[in-house]
């Protein structure tokens, strides 16, 4: 600057010039660089062809599953396919003289075979009594496994056979009204022609 001379400022148009230039510049590095690297978006496609796009991926890490086998893997396969059943099992009212207030209700398990379950019931949760279990096939003992046993007036869960044989619900209402137990399974089982008949 000569001594002397005063500068004068540049003008509206030169201004709006170098701001537009700036912005678009930054919208062209968030574009091609930020995005595909920080948030895995590529909209122009840019970042996958320079690698950037790999920069936001998770990094896959490979875990060596345990060398187990049966109930104890962590992964299961089934020849046969998968299943699901609703079922409505009635219940009489406490002190039936025919002893329809309580049952056994079961389902035929493979050993590793697994089956969800829910069930439900309308009565006071003190009032109805559910054992979860499963019992072997008895040759030549019988092998009892209870999964769990209390009151209640609904369930939800899961269980793998232990064993081959049978799995499933001792129920007893102990209210003074009749109620119906909706139960509602899937998983891989085979239903016993009369599941609430003895073995």
């Amino acid at each position: 600057m000569t001594q002397g001379h005063i500068a004068t400022a540049p003008s509206r148009k030169t201004l709006f010039t170098v701001l537009g230039g700036g912005l678009a510049a930054a919208g062209a590095i968030l574009t091609v660089a930020v995005l595909p690297a920080e948030y895995h978006i590529d909209p122009l496609g840019i970042g996958n062809v320079t690698g950037l796009l790999k920069l936001s991926r998770p990094k896959e890490v490979e875990v060596a599953l345990p060398a187990t086998a049966g109930t104890d893997a962590v992964a299961h396969f089934y020849s046969a396919a998968l299943r699901a059943d609703s079922v409505d099992i009635p219940l009489a009212a406490a002190g039936d003289a025919n002893h329809r207030d309580q049952l056994e209700w079961k389902v035929r398990m493979k050993r590793g075979d697994t089956l969800v379950y829910s069930w439900s019931v309308d009565a006071l949760p003190d009032e109805f009594y559910a054992d979860f279990h499963g019992q072997s096939q008895p040759n030549p003992d019988v092998k009892v496994l209870t999964y769990k046993k209390g009151y209640g007036a609904a369930a939800n869960g899961a269980v793998v056979a232990q064993f081959d044989g049978i799995h499933g619900w001792y129920l007893q209402n102990q209210s003074e009204k009749a109620v119906v137990l909706h139960l509602k399974l899937s998983g891989f089982y085979e239903m016993r022609p009369d599941p609430s008949a003895p073995e």
